[in-house]
């Protein structure tokens, strides 16, 4: 649990900071230690406390370009499920693996292209971001990178990220427990520990959060999508 637990300060560190980051982090520790059904329970409620504390720094949540997004995302989750019962995931993880880094690329050249004002950019992130939650695991990259091309200031998009990410999250703990019911939930006595390092992990990211410009926020933003990419493509190679 000592890996689980530096992941868990780590992962809330850095998404504070950025407003991204918490499960690239933490799955893989605690997929190392708990069985799958307990350790998708912890990562929905450490991800909704996490999520809670950052709105309650403060920051504007863009609703209004999160709508179509967050609505495009439930059927992304059918979508995914289907993705990932024709094709291998290991096969899923380097395609979107290598996808999502050249996207980065591509957004660090042009932060704000034209093409992230139509309303099809809306429901392709959603799509992409709901398929990619039940497929690999990896929802936040099509988020990030379509809310960081609509121009919003840094407190606007980390605020709209944890908005989006808890609804995600809600909706996941319903489909679980529809799916497996309540009983398969979590230990308390792993999970209280983590949420006071996730609770400590916020503080220290919220404080670099405060310190840093607008800039170099978009920097560490970008930089936090391509090491879930090169996550994802190291994850499936690994696999195969």
């Amino acid at each position: 649990m000592v890996l689980a637990a530096a992941a868990a300060f780590t992962g809330a560190s850095v998404q504070s900071a950025t407003g991204f980051g918490f499960a690239l982090v933490l799955s893989p520790a605690l997929f190392a230690v708990l069985d799958p059904v307990e350790a998708v329970w912890a990562l929905l409620v450490l991800g909704l406390v996490l999520n809670v504390l950052v709105l309650r720094d403060g920051g504007e949540v863009r609703w209004d370009t999160l709508r179509p997004v967050l609505l495009a995302a439930l059927p992304g989750l059918a979508l995914g499920a289907a993705l990932l019962a024709v094709a291998p995931k290991p096969v899923l993880q380097v395609v979107v693996g290598v996808g999502v880094v050249a996207a980065a690329a591509l957004a660090w050249r042009a932060p704000e292209p034209a093409w992230a004002r139509g309303s099809g950019a809306a429901v392709g992130a959603g799509l992409a971001s709901g398929a990619l939650t039940t497929s690999v695991s990896l929802s936040g990259p099509p988020l990030v990178l379509w809310l960081r091309a609509r121009g919003l200031a840094p407190a606007e998009l980390r605020a709209s990220l944890a908005a989006a990410f808890l609804v995600l999250n809600l909706v996941g703990a319903v489909l679980l427990v529809a799916a497996s019911g309540a009983s398969e939930a979590f230990d308390l006595s792993v999970l209280a520990p983590l949420l006071v390092l996730v609770v400590a992990g916020h503080l220290v990211g919220a404080r670099l959060f405060r310190r840093v410009d607008a800039e170099r926020f978009s920097s560490w933003v970008l930089a936090v999508v391509v090491a879930g990419g090169l996550a994802s493509v190291m994850a499936g190679l690994a696999a195969a």
